[in-house]
Formats: structure tokens, sequence, C-alpha cells
């Protein structure tokens, strides 16, 4: 059986042991952290290199008592172990404060993080828009249908999230990306010829033909661009609404012709919010329709033109339609 002198000194090593890895532990915690913050910091270094010392007398200490028990040295009185378990208790102290100013720092980082963050989500709302406006400058009509339209988008797709079919679905993220991508639903309008974009009047059988390659001109331009990002981004769902805003739940749309759920929840979104605005504007060859005449009118397009779901849920929420109408123009 182990006598006292022997379990003593088995634990003192082993706590030394353990006080060494803590120290080298300390030391890569300390780096690492500077790497992140990527500045140095006067109060961290200060309180990280008190540690770092407070843990070496620690170790000093464990050596002293070890070295006195194991040839049966007799200390001074209580005074040796007395300073160890001082050291002890101010290491512990030092660390917590240096825990306190690391955290301080993070907190710092994240803050700039943060406001950098939405510097650079403000910089792709912008440039977003700027692209859209490419498509609207050439089309005079359009006033400020891609704003309207953005906000109808959204008015829906929030409303539809609260329906049980779809509320597992329609993700915050979805939603969030659905309403930025909105405004490029047009955005293929800028390979179309001036002489049929800005033509007064209605459009011959072969001049709406070329207007629907808007769909197509759009959707390839965004997918080069989603190519070139290398990673997943909110522009797949945008070449989803370029490309299938046009289509209809009868299937008779362009530019495919799909039916029913065939077109994407992208796309049958887009389709009502793009219409309801188009019969809220006014045009060279029609006036504008009031509200109550866009929504009937979108009541007897339910199962043809339109989503059922969708026109019901244009109608949980018609009122702020009305709104943005009269308020963004």
């Amino acid at each position: 059986m182990l006598s006292y002198k022997c379990m003593t000194l088995i634990l003192i090593a082993f706590g030394a042991v353990i006080m060494s890895v803590n120290l080298l532990k300390c030391r890569s915690i300390i780096q690492t952290s500077r790497e992140c913050l990527g500045r140095s910091d006067f109060r961290l270094i200060f309180f990280s290199c008190s540690h770092q010392g407070l843990l070496v007398l620690f170790l000093v200490g464990y050596g002293l008592v070890f070295f006195a028990i194991f040839n049966d040295i007799s200390l001074t009185g209580s005074l040796l172990i007395g300073v160890i378990f001082f050291f002890g208790a101010v290491f512990a102290a030092v660390g917590l404060f240096q825990q306190s100013e690391m955290l301080s720092s993070i907190q710092l980082q994240n803050r700039e993080l943060a406001k950098q963050n939405q510097q650079l989500e403000q910089t792709e709302a912008t440039t977003i828009f700027a692209l859209a406006y490419q498509a609207e400058l050439r089309d005079l009509e359009t006033g400020q249908h891609i704003e309207r339209t953005s906000k109808y988008v959204k008015l829906l797709v929030d409303k539809l999230s609260k329906h049980p079919e779809y509320s597992d679905y329609l993700t915050l993220q979805y939603r969030q990306d659905l309403v930025k991508a909105a405004p490029l639903h047009d955005i293929g309008k800028v390979g179309v010829p001036d002489a049929i974009l800005k033509k007064k009047g209605r459009l011959t059988d072969d001049e709406f033909t070329i207007m629907k390659k808007h769909c197509e001109y759009g959707a390839r331009v965004l997918k080069i661009a989603d190519e070139k990002l290398g990673f997943e981004s909110f522009l797949k769902l945008a070449v989803q609404i370029v490309l299938t805003h046009h289509e209809k739940w009868d299937g008779s749309g362009y530019p495919r012709g799909l039916k029913g759920e065939e077109i994407p929840l992208s796309g049958r979104i887009m389709a009502v919010a793009d219409v309801y605005d188009a019969l809220r504007s006014e045009r060279c060859y029609k006036d504008a329709y009031s509200h109550a005449e866009a929504c009937e009118i979108l009541s007897q397009e339910k199962g043809k033109h339109f989503d059922p779901l969708l026109i019901e849920v244009f109608f949980e929420c018609e009122k702020e339609f009305e709104i943005v109408s009269c308020l963004v123009g």
C-alpha cells in the first residue's frame, strides 16, 4: 500500500503536469486570440503576460514542495504553502480579467463586423436596384414598378408563410432572398430593341414574340453571374423568378408553358405582384385600373393565370397592396 508521502508526491507531480499543460494551452489561446482580433491590445497583453508569469510562479512553488517532501526537508511553517495558494488565487483572478478583456475585444470586433455586414447588405441592395433600373430606364412606362412589386412580393410571401402548407418551406432566409431577387424580374428587357420596348401601342404578334424573350435573356445573364460566385446565393431564386414569372397556372404562359406546380413558387408569387401592378399602372394604350377593378380581374383569373391559393392570400392582404400602390408612385 502506498504511503502518504508517495501519494502526496504523485498528486503534486500530476498537478505540476496539469499546470504545465495549462501554461502551453494558455499561450496557444493568447496567440490565437491575437490573430483573430487582428490587433495588439495593451490591456490584453498585460493580463496575458501576468497570467503566464503567475502560472510559472505557481509551478515553481509546486517544485519546491515536491523537492522538500521528497527529501524530507522540513518546510518553514506553512508560509510556503500559503504563498502557493495565494499565487493560485491571484492566478485565477487574473485569468478571469484576461477572459473578460478578450470577450470585450471580441464583442467590439463583432460590432464592427456587424456594421460592415450591414453596409455590404445595403451596397448589395443598391446594386440590385441599379441593375434593375437599367431595364426600367429604357421602359419609360414602368415608373416605380420594381419598388412596388418588391413590396407586393414581401406582403404575399410573409402572409403565405403563415399557411400550414408552406410554413416549413418559406424560411426567413427564403423570404429575404425572394424579396431581394424580385427587382430583377424584368432585367432581361435590356436585350429587347427600343422599337419594341418603347412602342406606343399594342405589340404585333411578331413583336410580342421578341418581347417574350426577355425572360430567357435575363435568366442567361443571372446564371452566368451565379456561376461566377461559386457558392449558394439568392441569384438562383432570381433566375427562377426571371424565367417563370410569365408562366400561367393553366399552362398558357411563356416561355415554357409550365402548368400548375410545375411553376416554381417564386414565379407564381411574382406573377401576382407583377400583374397587379401592371393593372394599377397607366399605359399608353390603357388607363390605370382602380384597386377594386384590379382585384376583380385577379379573382377572375384564379386557377387560370394564377395559383388559386395565392389569390386567396392576395385577398388576405389586398388592403396593404392598395396602400403600397398609392404611396409608391
